[in-house]
């Protein structure tokens, strides 16, 4: 099964430690549970390196590599969220 997390909802500015935190914590529950998790950034504007740090380095490290990369994939990403993300992993 997959499913997929829409960070539009949360906010179009993604910006703080916690709330990476708190969305880190969700997408792990997840990933243990599905067989893809799609992270849909449809609508965000801005992430800060800040909150990318906290939800996206730190999930890799939880999850290792290797599941990392083959549960969890990235949607609508603008030029500006994806580098901050990429900066981030």
């Amino acid at each position: 099964m997959d499913t997929t997390v829409f960070f539009g909802k949360i906010g179009s500015s993604l910006g703080t430690r916690d709330l990476g935190a708190e969305v880190r914590v969700s997408i792990i529950d997840k990933i243990e549970t599905n067989d893809k998790v799609y992270l849909d950034f449809e609508g965000v504007d801005i992430v800060t390196n800040s909150f990318a740090d906290e939800c996206f380095s730190k999930l890799r490290q939880h999850v290792n590599d290797e599941i990392f990369k083959k549960k969890v994939a990235f949607l609508n990403t603008n030029d500006f969220v994806q580098r901050v993300i990429i900066s981030a992993l």
